[in-house]
């Protein structure tokens, strides 16, 4: 049986959590706001079209500090950019390189936060069912009957 190394296991792309933009380090520019992320690679939302293969040099600033870090900085190259006529912008994905370890450690913990927070919202709905009404076991025994 083959084991799956880091390099062959699929990185899940997680939902952006909170507003983030994403800005080209050479013009100062936004590119695009952060739709979803992975260790490897991001998809980005913008008005206007981005150049397929082409390697952006990219700032995004966080909401909060990571690692003592108010910003992450990344290689970020274009694999594909999509206009949707329902909304008019563009969509576009890359491929992430990072200039430091500490950069790639800062990506995962923000992935990591929305994976929290996105199973904490989740799982918020379950709590109040559970509190509001009684199991199959109490109605049968009337445990908890008031």
């Amino acid at each position: 049986m083959k084991i799956l190394d880091q390099e062959m296991q699929p990185k899940v792309r997680r939902k952006a959590a909170e507003t983030l933009t994403a800005f080209d380090l050479n013009t100062r520019q936004p590119i695009g706001i952060v739709v979803d992320m992975s260790a490897r690679g991001m998809k980005l939302k913008s008005e206007v079209p981005t150049t397929v293969s082409e390697v952006y040099y990219c700032r995004v600033p966080l909401k909060k500090k990571i690692e003592g870090r108010e910003e992450v900085f990344f290689d970020a190259e274009c694999r594909w950019c999509k206009k949707y006529e329902e909304t008019g912008r563009y969509y576009s994905g890359y491929i992430l390189r990072f200039p430091t370890k500490k950069d790639a450690g800062i990506v995962r913990e923000l992935i990591h936060e929305w994976m929290a927070r996105y199973n904490e919202d989740l799982n918020a709905r379950y709590e109040t069912e559970r509190t509001e009404k009684p199991g199959l076991i109490s109605k049968l025994f009337g445990l908890g009957a008031r």
